[in-house]
């Protein structure tokens, strides 16, 4: 690749405006890698820039915040560039009726539908959903209400039991000028919800003997991948994918996305990546304390490399994606799907960043139920599709997203024993590793969010029901946060399908 990270590009001395744009650049594109829960972008989506400036979120940014879906109470059955001199013009668009939301462009389980069946016609193709017991109308003013809430210009959805194919559903557009209406069959970036893929691969090579959780990485990388970084030698995967090995969260630095502005248009290698945040000294305590970062499951992937001789995106294909059946999932940037990420926006402070440090079209600008948004699409893809890689750059449908949550879990990919090591919390009392774990009234569920310039996702699955809910919304931020709709939906399907009394 070229432009590789030279030295005066890590952690560069900045002042005044400089660094403050550079600062909320950061932000924008952060997001970009991937972090995990809601509630961890929300706090730097309402931070003030001066706290920006001053240093003074950094906990709260970096900072890991999870939670668990409301459940109900199962019953006894229920066990299934440049910076513009002037601001570009912001043309409004149509606020959506209350029906165009609440009506989805539901999809049959049975087919994927091609895009000109897509319509925002009251009901949709809601009959099999209907006839499987979900409350479609429901479902529907639940999203109605957020996806307002939330300024969400659209929101996919799917929804399943078991193995069965998913219900999926859209709302609303994927590009507020058109009103273009967002589809199932659209191509979203899931972000951080890529890292339990990642740890699964892993874990299936764990079972062959190729690696070990509590082995040092230098037996994989040899000794000069962390270069001079503190307790470099002594890292493991397990550091890795549980966030333990101090790394700070490359994602959130504004170095890194002053770097990104530079070259929107090239591809960040991974060992690019490496030499970034390898030259900062550990931010939290090696072993004993956790910090997010997703640093550790970029690491993660160059070991699926050096292990395997193969690209990791094809090995992750060979171990997941092919015996699961997904067909509309790919690891950018080795890796394409058939048509590029539908659009997608960015409002708040990242409308601000995004403004400051680059050249916006006046064609990207939005304003839509109060708020100011660019789209993301309307930027070069090349650095952000690459940024998050194994830690966080899987593209795919919706349905098949449900699909490959469950399958990590329930779909024989890896032992009963490796599953448990995956999914034991460590420091973090509420983090395995790559994945999240809560449980709640003796409710267990697995989960991660997910967040991308432009895109906010979040999966959960509930073993002891075996559902799997999905959503990924094109806009970011978003407040309320994406898990607070899956919450009410879950508690929705679950009653529907008699698992709450």
């Amino acid at each position: 690749m070229s432009n590789p990270v030279a030295a005066s590009t890590v952690r560069p001395f900045c002042i005044g405006n400089k660094c403050l744009w550079g600062l909320l650049f950061g932000l924008a594109l952060l997001v970009g890698a991937c972090g995990n829960d809601d509630n961890t972008h929300s706090a730097a989506a309402t931070a003030t820039a001066t706290q920006l400036a001053t240093g003074e979120v950094a906990s709260e940014i970096t900072g890991e915040i999870t939670g668990t879906p409301g459940l109900a109470t199962p019953t006894s059955a229920g066990k299934p560039t440049s910076t513009p001199t002037t601001e570009p013009a912001v043309t409004p668009v149509a606020t959506p009726t209350a029906q165009q939301l609440a009506e989805p462009t539901a999809q049959p389980t049975t087919a994927s539908p091609t895009p000109d069946t897509q319509t925002t016609q009251p009901d949709g193709d809601n009959s099999a959903a209907r006839a499987s017991g979900l409350d479609v109308g429901a479902i529907g003013a639940a999203t109605q209400d957020w996806m307002m809430s939330a300024g969400a210009p659209g929101l996919v959805l799917s929804i399943a039991r078991g193995a069965a194919e998913p219900h999926t559903f859209s709302w609303g557009v994927s590009d507020l000028k058109t009103q273009e209406p967002l589809s199932v069959t659209d191509y979203v970036r899931i972000g951080s919800v890529t890292k339990p893929v990642t740890t699964v691969a892993i874990m299936s090579l764990v079972e062959e003997g190729a690696v070990s959780l509590d082995t040092p990485v230098t037996e994989y990388l040899g000794d000069s991948w962390y270069d001079t970084y503190e307790n470099g030698a002594k890292i493991t995967l397990r550091h890795l994918m549980g966030h333990t090995a101090g790394f700070v969260e490359y994602a959130f630095d504004p170095g890194f996305f002053v770097l990104g502005a530079s070259r929107l248009d090239v591809q960040i290698t991974p060992e690019e990546i490496v030499r970034f945040f390898t030259a900062y000294g550990p931010v939290t305590e090696f072993e004993s304390e956790y910090n997010y970062s997703t640093a550790g499951h970029v690491v993660a992937g160059m070991v699926i490399e050096a292990v395997t001789g193969n690209p990791a995106d094809e090995e992750i294909r060979s171990r997941i994606f092919q015996p699961l059946g997904l067909e509309n999932i790919y690891l950018p940037p080795n890796e394409q799907p058939p048509q590029q990420v539908v659009n997608s926006y960015n409002g708040g402070l990242l409308y601000g960043a995004f403004s400051a440090l680059t050249n916006v079209p006046d064609e990207a600008q939005a304003e839509y139920l109060g708020n100011r948004y660019i789209a993301t699409n309307s930027y070069p893809q090349q650095f952000l599709q690459s940024a998050g890689w194994t830690g966080g750059g899987i593209e795919a449908q919706i349905g098949d997203v449900s699909k490959l949550f469950r399958g990590l879990f329930a779909g024989d990919l890896i032992s009963e024993e490796s599953l448990a090591e995956m999914t034991t919390t460590g420091v973090n009392p509420t983090y395995g590793l790559g994945v999240d774990v809560e449980n709640t009234d003796g409710i267990l569920a697995y989960s991660h969010g997910g967040a991308i310039p432009g895109f906010r996702t979040r999966a959960i699955y509930i073993p002891e029901w075996d559902i799997t809910v999905a959503a990924t919304t094109n806009v970011l931020p978003t407040d309320p946060e994406l898990l607070e709709l899956l919450r009410n939906l879950i508690d929705i399907v679950a009653q529907n399908w008699g698992l709450a009394s």
